[in-house]
């Protein structure tokens, strides 16, 4: 009964939103990407590479999803070359990313069809996995029960369940309960996930705490060439101070112009950078910087300034690797929950952020911990801790090799992870 109301809900569900998703199609090319995979249509031909080994499907929602569990896949290749690696995305950043950074591992890319027990059981006949993995808190009652019923183990990893989201799953206990029911492994990060999962109905002897596969980054080499090309495209000269803010959304911009301002007034050769989170705000960022009234350029277009707006994909991990600070976005306004703060701290940068953070709590208190992460409470405050790192050079680099220290000393979830998700295969 459970099901058959929650098959009933999204159903009206996707039916109602149709006019919307239509409107987006027609104005934002990414809503118009993949519309067939995403109601169960996949072309066979994405297939062909699956033949002559187990099939693994790995669904991760976006990019950061992505970027964090490919050398989980990468260690789990290198134990089982046999398998083949089928891998789903929500968003077209993350399919475009998982094809750039996962060539050579993911044997078939595809869209994550939406939870209908139709369209899930089409894509699910035509795979045949052997094993279906989701990353974080993918949570899909129809795929899970279509796993299940097909014989293949659903795995949680790097799992992780907000307060808010627990108690959602506690107040729905009755549906949910048995949704969990049917996972053959959780992979918490945290002690505090793990109770979270036992709670949500995960069964204890099914559990573990494996860590944050997110501290084990491994960003793909960086030539040489093409880092001193691009700080060259946006005008990074020596001895310019380069603050980059990454991944930014609406409410944000304006706060770090206003910060970036004041810094201007103090210091020489300060250069920032915004890299918007979202594409289709990239117009909209131009116009809001042009409004603040800098010197301002896009990487797109070329062209030297005191502003430059990061208008392409796939360069921010680039552009930290040569930045005085960063600034990660998300966590400035509420609502978002932040975003990976150890993207930068990889690179031994000082990692600045606001305080509306819950998805990376966590990893910003680890930071504090070790004095590698600096959390503001509002505009005032980001302009204050920008400046203290800017007077003081050597501050400036402790406080990033902290961050570097706090990346290093957490890494091994991602060999825990692969080696946990391997001998559930070989069972």
């Amino acid at each position: 009964m459970a099901y058959f109301l929650y098959n009933i809900l999204i159903h009206l569900s996707v039916i109602v939103l149709i006019p919307y998703f239509l409107l987006k199609m027609l104005t934002a090319k990414k809503y118009r990407e993949g519309i067939p995979e995403r109601f169960g249509f996949v072309d066979k031909s994405k297939l062909k590479n699956l033949k002559g080994g187990k099939v693994v499907w790995v669904h991760a929602v976006s990019v950061g999803e992505t970027k964090a569990v490919l050398p989980v896949l990468r260690l789990l290749k290198r134990k089982r070359p046999d398998i083949k690696i089928v891998f789903s995305t929500v968003t077209a950043t993350g399919n475009r990313t998982a094809e750039k950074e996962g060539k050579g591992l993911i044997d078939a890319l595809i869209y994550f069809p939406l939870d209908l027990p139709w369209a899930v059981r089409r894509v699910a006949r035509m795979i045949r996995p052997a094993m279906f993995i989701v990353v974080e808190k993918e949570i899909w009652p129809n795929a899970f029960r279509t796993m299940y019923d097909m014989g293949a183990p659903v795995i949680i990893v790097n799992g992780t369940i907000s307060d808010r989201t627990a108690r959602r799953y506690g107040h729905l206990a009755f549906f949910f309960r048995g949704v969990f029911s049917k996972v053959s492994l959780f992979l918490a990060r945290t002690d505090d996930d793990l109770k979270k999962a036992l709670s949500s109905g995960v069964k204890a002897e099914r559990a573990q705490v494996s860590g944050n596969i997110k501290f084990d980054l491994a960003p793909s080499l960086m030539d040489s060439q093409f880092v001193a090309k691009l700080k060259e495209a946006i005008g990074v000269a020596p001895g310019t101070k380069v603050i980059t803010a990454g991944s930014t959304h609406p409410g944000e911009e304006e706060m770090v112009l206003d910060a970036f301002k004041a810094l201007s007034a103090e210091f020489d050769n300060l250069k920032l950078v915004i890299a918007p989170r979202h594409p289709e705000r990239f117009s909209e960022v131009e116009g809001i910087i042009k409004k603040a009234g800098f010197d301002f350029a896009r990487r797109s277009k070329g062209g030297r300034a005191e502003v430059v707006l990061l208008d392409s994909i796939g360069e921010l991990m680039t552009v930290y690797s040569f930045s005085d600070i960063a600034i990660v976005g998300g966590s400035l306004v509420p609502g978002i929950g932040g975003h990976n703060l150890l993207e930068p701290a990889y690179f031994g940068k000082p990692v600045v952020y606001g305080a509306h953070l819950t998805t990376y709590l966590g990893m910003a208190e680890l930071l504090e911990k070790e004095g590698g992460g600096i959390r503001t409470g509002g505009e005032k405050e980001l302009a204050e801790a920008l400046k203290a790192l800017l007077s003081n050079e050597f501050n400036m680099k402790r406080t990033g090799a902290n961050a570097k220290k706090v990346v290093e000393e957490n890494r091994g979830a991602a060999e825990r992870t692969a080696a946990a998700v391997e001998r559930l295969l070989r069972s």
